[in-house]
């Protein structure tokens, strides 16, 4: 018996082998068990989705000797004829080679005449797009009213060229193409049946190539088992399909991650040797770096481990960036004179025009900030019974007062006004001439106007420099210590609100461990982590490296210590409120009542007026 291509060998006779298209076989499926048959079909999609296999599952369906259902019993001699191509009452027409209104007039003589052996004779049309408009004025009418033995079922890879009047007599049903992976899964399946070797992401390389299309897929899977030797392996797939080997994406991320351009350019060199075509390593620097930014989103369950480590390696924005340079680049390498030195330009560019604060390392540091002053603490009262002091909370921490006064430089106070010169006593001309005088001896002459230094504007005082943050004498000043590290560092936005809702729980070395609640894990993605880790690395002048842990309770952070703090004010705010004798001479004789809802003690970045 002669070699069967394995597109021919597997094709689907059944809608439960059918791969994909469940929004298909589900309707199918229903329609057939309750009896509620349409008299045409049309089904569209791309290349080797499965119209014609549906097609021919329906017609055996209909036709099986057991019964219309949505399970044929496959072995009867009306399936084996269908599935053979040799079944009398079913009439396949190709749209393309016949495309004439004499053929279409032909085809349709022999409509009004019963089925030969099945219960429905059945006109399977492919490409019916390829119809002239002829042809589709004849068939408008029997196309619409068929004879109850009758059943139209076209298919085509372009339904907007047909008519409109054609797409309204028929239930259309369009099928998807298929994804890679379930292409790759469909394949490992026959394969085993097959007894054929192969690696995983040689399959998916398949599926990728396939496009969709699973008789795609089948045909390269017969041409790899060839090329290979009946073993399919991810190089000689590739070498086969002509694509980039992924190895060598991996080499140029390596060095991009790195950051420095030489490494970009020698691992870009190292590549050369093996020949790649430059636009087809672009193509999967560009699929590897969607890869990346999809694992940055959604984390690395299930995916490649060394892609998982890469994504680790970059910031959310540079892998934006290098995806919008690639995109970019490709349409311009198709214009360049050479395109290696194109390639070289492109990865230079990444490296370039990378975004602020990333370190050759892949760890990034915010940019350093002056620590702000703390606000000196509000003067006055403070007992229990000031609403003002209670109602503002406490010292601000982080701004400075609204209004800062400059200190104003001593000065004597000013000679009084002197006479004229002709007025001037004989005594005082001595002084007036600038000479000493025992009558001036006490205090200097001023000089005349045009000798009179110019008097510079007084420097503000410099900013003081915060002492350094003591140690913590026990564990249970741990939380307060790192509170107040916290407010120490030049952090803002997410990377601050992260900080604030952590606990230090260990420290070995450079290696600190920060623990969090569980219900604050939205805030922790790489480029956070890597902010914090380099602001604690610039305020202790070593590398620090950050480890997270979460818990149902984090303890002590410095939002629940701030928190607590802000309940305690609340409380006597209330009770100060409440022996206030204002307040309760409006409760006892106006019947008043007091809104507790409606007291909001300050918070610590605002400061009293």
């Amino acid at each position: 018996m002669s070699y069967q291509v394995l597109a021919r060998k597997y094709r689907p006779r059944t809608f439960d082998e059918l791969v994909g298209q469940e929004h298909v076989s589900r309707a199918l499926t229903h329609a057939l068990d309750q009896d509620r048959l349409h008299h045409a079909y049309l089904f569209t999609g791309t290349r080797g989705v499965g119209k014609t296999t549906i097609a021919r599952i329906l017609s055996r369906c209909l036709n099986c000797e057991e019964g219309v259902s949505s399970r044929p019993c496959g072995v009867c001699p009306t399936c084996e004829e269908i599935g053979e191509g040799r079944f009398v009452d079913l009439i396949e027409v190709d749209a393309a080679s016949r495309t004439k209104v004499e053929d279409t007039r032909e085809l349709l003589e022999n409509v009004q005449y019963a089925p030969t052996r099945g219960r429905y004779k059945v006109y399977l049309i492919d490409e019916v797009h390829m119809l002239s408009a002829h042809s589709f004025n004849a068939l408008l009418k029997t196309l619409e009213e068929p004879p109850p033995h009758v059943k139209f079922l076209l298919a085509t890879t372009d339904p907007q060229r047909l008519p409109v009047t054609v797409l309204s007599r028929c239930l259309q049903f369009s099928l998807k193409a298929l994804p890679a992976e379930q292409i790759a899964g469909h394949l490992k399946a026959l394969l085993e049946r097959e007894m054929i070797r192969f690696e995983e992401p040689a399959l998916l390389a398949l599926g990728r190539a396939a496009q969709g299309s699973m008789r795609d897929a089948l045909s390269l899977t017969d041409q790899a088992i060839s090329f290979g030797g009946e073993q399919l392996t991810a190089q000689s797939v590739s070498a086969m399909l002509g694509t980039v080997d992924r190895g060598h994406v991996h080499t140029l991320l390596e060095a991009l991650a790195g950051g420095e351009a030489a490494a970009v350019l020698q691992g870009l060199a190292a590549i050369a040797e093996h020949a790649p075509d430059e636009l087809a390593l672009l193509d999967e620097l560009v699929s590897a770096l969607h890869e990346l930014a999809v694992i940055q989103a959604l984390g690395g369950e299930g995916a490649d481990e060394a892609m998982v480590a890469l994504a680790g390696r970059f910031q959310a924005e540079q892998i934006q960036l290098y995806y919008d340079v690639a995109l970019r680049g490709r349409r311009d390498i198709q214009d360049a004179p050479d395109a290696r030195a194109a390639l070289e330009m492109i990865l230079l560019r990444m490296v370039l025009f990378s975004p602020r604060g990333v370190l050759p390392g892949g760890e990034a540091r915010a940019p350093a900030k002056k620590p702000d002053t703390p606000a000196p603490s509000p003067q006055g009262g403070g007992g229990p019974g000031d609403l003002r002091a209670l109602l503002g909370g406490d010292t601000p921490r982080r701004t400075a007062p609204k209004e800062p006064v400059a200190p104003e430089p001593r000065t004597e106070a000013p000679p009084p006004a002197e006479p004229p010169q002709a007025e001037r006593p004989p005594a005082e001309a001595p002084a007036a001439r600038g000479e000493p005088s025992s009558a001036t001896s006490s205090a200097p002459a001023p000089a005349p106007a045009s000798e009179v230094a110019p008097v510079s504007e007084p420097e503000p005082e410099a900013e003081p420099t915060p002492m350094p943050l003591a140690e913590p004498e026990s564990d249970q000043d741990v939380g307060s210590w790192w509170a107040a590290l916290v407010e120490r560092l030049p952090l803002d936005g997410a990377a601050r609100n992260l900080a604030r809702n952590t606990v230090l729980a260990a420290r070995e070395e450079n290696q600190w461990t920060l623990r969090l609640s569980t219900g604050h894990q939205v805030l922790v993605n790489p480029e956070r982590t890597q902010e914090l880790a380099g602001a604690l690395s610039d305020y202790f002048q070593r590398r620090i490296r950050l480890n997270l842990e979460y818990d149902a309770d984090a303890g002590d952070t410095p939002e629940a210590i701030d928190q607590e703090r802000r309940r305690v004010r609340l409380e006597q705010a209330r009770g100060a409120l409440l022996e206030d004798r204002t307040v309760r001479t409006l409760i006892e004789q106006f019947n008043a009542r007091l809104d507790e809802s409606s007291i909001q003690p300050r918070d610590h970045d605002q400061s009293t007026d």
